[in-house]
């Protein structure tokens, strides 16, 4: 496996991606995209990512504009929309590579990154199949009013109404820690992040908040078919609201498959959650963009004429 530090255009400024390649590559492949959750960086799916290459398969890492190593300003925005635009981006870049089939291209998302892929499905059909890992936020209002309790809801509306004054008056809206501290498992996790890998920071802008509360894939899960759906997450997770994922897979039309493993909301990150949850990935993958047909349109009338096919019925005319 070898990786190639790439940068691709989306929308106003360029994202910076991981493209992870097999060392052998005798025949195009199908290629994946994968997006982390908030503001975490494209260097933590390395892990994630290999499974994959090591099955056969490409894989773009991403970081979402403002965060790590692509452009964007004000730093450190958490814009659910814009992530979606910026996976969408990076099935454009796939698709401009040699080494990648076109016509089987995926997403992989982790978390909230998992709701994003789920809207990147819904509005591009060239996405072949999605993939979540510990899905989350999948109606962000509905999840924090239910975690954080309506009193402290209103305290936030009430802090985003004065930053909007503040940024309406300035320009600048004020900044708080994307993963709040105060839980001994999270800080670990925080402080771990910070030490291996340099262009994360801890923090997003308040002004994400907006965008993030209306942010509500559960809504729209339902048109994502005939797209397949993958999604896998821990019984014992903390983080990721495992009633949350199973309303939303219950809205979800076929083809889909939920898999609920016994892990918490750090065990699909760590082996052995993490080879489990990537080989259930690698499968669905295998199945949906390896081994399903693709789509042949039927031949329009005057070729099917050309063909001596009678139109109506696709069948040959008798002599």
């Amino acid at each position: 496996m070898h990786v190639q530090q790439v940068m691709f255009r989306s929308g106003p400024v360029r994202c910076a991606g991981d493209l992870y390649l097999p060392d052998e590559l005798s025949k195009t492949l199908p290629g994946i995209v994968m997006g982390h959750s908030v503001v975490m960086v494209k260097e933590a799916l390395r892990p994630h990512a290999e499974y994959l290459v090591h099955a056969g398969f490409a894989v773009l890492a991403i970081d979402y504009r403002t965060v790590g190593s692509s452009e964007g300003e004000p730093r450190c925005q958490w814009l659910p929309e814009q992530q979606v635009e910026d996976i969408r981006s990076g099935v454009s870049y796939l698709e401009t590579r040699s080494e990648i089939d076109p016509e089987r291209i995926g997403v992989w998302g982790h978390s909230t990154g998992g709701g994003v892929g789920i809207m990147a499905g819904v509005l591009d059909r060239r996405i072949k199949a999605v993939a979540c890992q510990n899905p989350s936020l999948l109606d962000a209002w509905e999840a924090l009013e239910k975690s954080r309790g309506r009193g402290p809801m209103g305290m936030l509306r009430n802090a985003l109404k004065d930053d909007f004054g503040r940024r309406f008056a300035t320009g600048t809206g004020a900044v708080m820690p994307a993963l709040p501290a105060g839980d001994s498992k999270l800080d670990g996790y925080i402080e771990q992040s910070v030490q291996l890998f340099s262009t994360f920071k801890n923090q997003m802008t308040l002004e994400s908040l907006d965008h993030v509360l209306v942010f509500a894939p559960v809504h729209f899960i339902h048109r994502l078919a005939p797209i397949p759906l993958l999604m896998v997450t821990g019984v014992e997770d903390e983080l990721h609201a495992i009633d949350e994922v199973l309303n939303a897979y219950d809205k979800a039309s076929e083809p889909k498959r939920l898999e609920l493993l016994q892990v918490d909301e750090y065990g699909l990150s760590i082996e052995p959650g993490l080879g489990q949850s990537m080989g259930i990935a690698v499968d669905f993958f295998d199945q949906h963009l390896r081994k399903a047909p693709l789509f042949v349109p039927s031949p329009s009338p005057e070729k099917a004429r050309e063909r001596g096919l009678r139109p109506e019925y696709g069948e040959r005319r008798s002599a």
